[in-house]
């Protein structure tokens, strides 16, 4: 059921409470889902009717604690969908017969403590056909007289009704009906006539007793027609307990006496007769105990079925406390339940007791409990199944242990919401053979605690604990079945190795971040795992374990044993890194590359070195080495000729950019390519032995006087160079002009490859500034030969001074 109604808890009643509670748990087929109801709450709004506009989805509405005086047909026209509909402790007069002619859906009415006069006249109740729940009680009714209206209402199962006289007929018309429970309030009572209860069909009947002598013949009736009886605003006499054997039948099985004052005399006695009765069930709640002497021995004739007390309390301050306890730990019941009651002890029963269930929960007990002696452990209980403590004061687990440990059928154990704690300084734990459930949630337990269990656990609770781990090294508990962890600081999710038949684990809401895959595979027999509400890393530490539970999950039944993984997939969400923020486990993915090197390094290396490889081999199909270098030269050469750069004072008498040597084979090239292009593009001047040669002059003098007069001088290298005697000559004389002017001015030209072995051995020169300096290549390629001009430009070029007259 869901609604987009405003709920509101603002000043809610306890009567509003308590109605709700009987729908959730009486009437409701599925208490989950009524939680969910929303109630529209209109309550203690000083109202005088019922407010306009309510919406139709409106499925609950208080209008409790108003002014609301008559309730017309147009005041629920609006809401078809409403459920639940409290008026109670409003000034109710009068209701429409048509008032609920827009809700068929009503189940739960409320119209006690109102000024309603005349129960055999209600004719709007035909229209609320399914009713579960109607109230009529404390309104202004003199006469218990119900209507023929009563007998439409074939859902009802719970009827609250109050009156000034009730006598027989009066619930003719509900003789049809079987109630679940029948509300008295006796209150206002004044005249009662015998047997009026009698014909009425309920399982359970409620009285609220009016504390005069009608009670008697109230409870008369109530004992001899109805299973289930419970007695509330009782006299401190308890008067009506005294009843049961009054007339010969008594049908009633189970009692519940609640809200009563009375002596520990009276309370023994009444006790005693109900001992003495067929009932089976005797419950006392909201009991007050004064005057605490004189109490009366118990009778054993009789074993009662339960036997339970909730919040009881003693006015006086000094009495025989051990009276007290030894009358509730020896009553001949197979189920004792004392709760909520601030008992500080309980005793050991004084011969073996035939209890199976004892509940002494919500007290301020101690691990003391049931202690005969500080030397003597209680060895009575010894048919003990099932104990509850929890919501005391223990605080000692192994103390605790040693009071319990001779109690050997009992198997379930429930101390939750103590503070136990747990060293093994404390001492080897002692606990009865059978134990198989056992409940240790909300306590103060650290992981010590696996060194304190029973070898036959197979249920264990550990919730809200301050569990970080569970040791590796313990015992081997080869029947533990469930182990429950939620609500702990484990960092990591346990393995299985001291518990290898485990079926169900739950680790909710634990701080675990990067769970290992490892923990699951030593747990073969796993069935469920809870995981849900930890704050997962989504990183590749992760990845194997998302996929390890992804897989189980999905695995088909019909193969290896799957894994039910409980709040999946929607409890399962990550909390890092931002990215994956809040997003669903069953989502992430990381692929194998992200998170393995070795494919990553391969990945990334292969693509890496195939463009290596096809770049280089591009290049030296481009010939871009070749480009490559040649820019490099011609930088260089820019640069040397910029930082070399000579004053104009040093360049007088020079009459060239270059001096040209060559091998007369070579000739064509350099007439043909050489001087043309430095000469006629570039205007360069060269030193060309053909044309500049003084005549009369040695040919030495003329090599000298040339080299002098020329800036560079330019080496047109080939294998027909090094056999050329002149060649050498020129070479020799430059080198010798080079060291003598301190300045690098022997520029080389490759004209053709020049291997440094066919060099001949007088070239040495020659091949050591082949090795160590770099030298211009002719390319035979005409793109490139561009390239071979600029950088030839950038070495020779300088502002030389005009050229002086020729010497002769």
């Amino acid at each position: 059921m869901k609604s987009s109604v405003f709920f509101s808890f603002r000043k809610m009643k306890p009567l509003d409470w308590w109605l709700l509670f009987v729908y959730v748990i009486c009437f409701h087929t599925s208490p989950i889902l009524a939680i969910k109801r929303i109630i529209v709450n209109y309550s203690s709004q000083n109202l005088s009717s019922v407010p306009p506009g309510l919406k139709p989805s409106t499925e609950d509405l208080d209008l409790s604690l108003n002014h609301i005086q008559a309730l017309s047909a147009k005041d629920l026209s609006t809401t078809p969908r409403l459920h639940f509909l409290n008026l109670s402790w409003n000034i109710l007069e009068n209701i429409d017969t048509d008032a609920f002619n827009s809700t068929p859906a009503l189940e739960i009415l409320d119209l006690s403590h109102n000024r309603l006069q005349n129960l055999s006249n209600q004719p709007y109740l035909l229209k609320t056909g399914r009713l579960q729940l109607l109230d009529l009680s404390s309104n202004l009714f003199s006469i218990m007289a119900l209507g023929r209206e009563f007998s439409t209402l074939k859902h009802l199962q719970w009827l609250g009704l109050s009156a000034k006289s009730i006598s027989n007929q009066d619930f003719t018309y509900i003789a049809n009906l079987t109630l679940k429970t029948l509300f008295i309030n006796a209150n206002s009572l004044q005249t009662y006539q015998e047997n009026s209860l009698t014909e009425v069909r309920s399982e359970k009947a409620i009285i609220a007793l009016s504390k005069s002598d009608l009670d008697i013949a109230i409870a008369v009736d109530v004992f001899a027609a109805f299973k289930e009886v419970e007695f509330t605003l009782v006299d401190s006499e308890m008067k009506v307990i005294q009843q049961i054997h009054r007339r010969g039948i008594l049908r009633t099985v189970s009692l519940e006496i609640s809200k009563v004052e009375t002596t520990w005399h009276v309370l023994t006695s009444c006790a005693n007769t109900i001992l003495q009765s067929t009932i089976r069930q005797l419950s006392f709640s909201d009991l007050t105990m004064t005057k605490m002497e004189n109490g009366t021995l118990l009778s054993t004739s009789r074993m009662l079925d339960s036997f339970s007390t909730t919040r009881a309390s003693v006015t006086e301050f000094i009495f025989n406390q051990k009276e007290l306890y030894d009358f509730f730990i020896n009553m001949p019941a197979r189920n004792i339940s004392l709760t909520q009651t601030p008992i500080i002890f309980m005793t050991c029963p004084l011969t073996v007791s035939q209890i199976e269930v004892l509940d002494l929960s919500d007290c301020a007990l101690t691990e003391n409990v049931f202690s005969v002696d500080p030397d003597t452990e209680c060895s009575t209980l010894t048919n003990l199944v099932k104990l509850v403590l929890k919501g005391n004061n223990l605080k000692l687990l192994r103390p605790l242990t040693s009071r319990i440990h001779l109690m050997d059928s009992l198997q379930y154990i429930d101390l939750g919401q103590n503070t136990l704690t747990y060293s093994e300084e404390q001492g080897k734990c002692l606990w009865p053979p059978k134990v198989v459930q056992l409940d240790l949630s909300s306590n103060g337990f650290d992981q010590s605690v696996f060194k304190c269990l029973p070898d036959s656990i197979r249920i264990l609770n550990l919730r809200n604990n301050r569990v970080t781990t569970v040791p590796s090294e313990l015992q081997v508990l080869d029947d533990l079945r469930v182990l429950d962890l939620m609500d702990n600081r484990l960092l990591d999710l346990p393995t299985c190795q001291a518990f290898p038949n485990l079926q169900k684990l739950s680790v909710r809401s634990n701080s675990i971040h990067s769970p290992l895959p490892g923990a699951l595979e030593t747990c073969p027999h796993l069935e469920d795992l809870d995981l849900s509400r930890n704050s997962f890393i989504c990183t590749c530490a992760l990845r194997e374990f998302t996929t390890l539970i992804k897989d189980r999950v999905t695995r088909p039944r019909g193969e290896t044993p799957g894994l039910t993984l409980g709040h999946w997939p929607e409890g399962y969400r990550c909390s890092y890194p931002e990215s994956w923020s809040n997003s669903l486990l069953e989502d992430f993915y990381l692929p194998e590359i992200s998170c393995n090197a070795w494919i990553l390094a391969i990945t990334i290396l292969i693509p890496t070195i195939t463009l290596i490889v096809a770049i280089s081999l591009l290049c030296i199909r481009l010939d871009v080495p070749w480009y490559l270098k040649m820019i490099w030269k011609w930088t260089r050469a820019k640069h040397n000729a910029i930082t070399s750069q000579r004053k104009s004072e040093d360049l007088e008498g020079l009459r060239f950019h270059a001096f040209v040597s060559y091998s007369q084979k070579n000739a064509d090239w350099v007439k043909s390519q050489f001087l043309p292009k430095l000469e006629g593009d570039y205007g360069l001047r060269v030193c060309h032995h053909e044309r500049d040669f003084i005549p009369g002059k040695t040919i030495v003098q003329n090599i000298l006087l040339c080299i002098e007069q020329s800036r560079k001088c330019v080496f047109v290298l080939s294998s027909h160079f090094v056999q050329s005697e002149w060649c050498h000559y020129e070479l020799y004389f430059a080198n010798h002009q080079r060291v003598t002017r301190g300045m690098d001015s022997i520029i080389l030209i490759l004209l053709e490859p020049l291997p440094l072995y066919l060099i001949p051995s007088k070239y040495y020169q020659l091949k050591a500034m082949m090795s160590r300096r770099t030298y211009l290549e002719w390319p035979p390629e005409g793109a490139k030969q561009k390239l071979f001009w600029a950088n030839l430009r950038a070495a020779l070029q300088a502002n030389l001074p005009s050229p002086p007259e020729r010497e002769e």
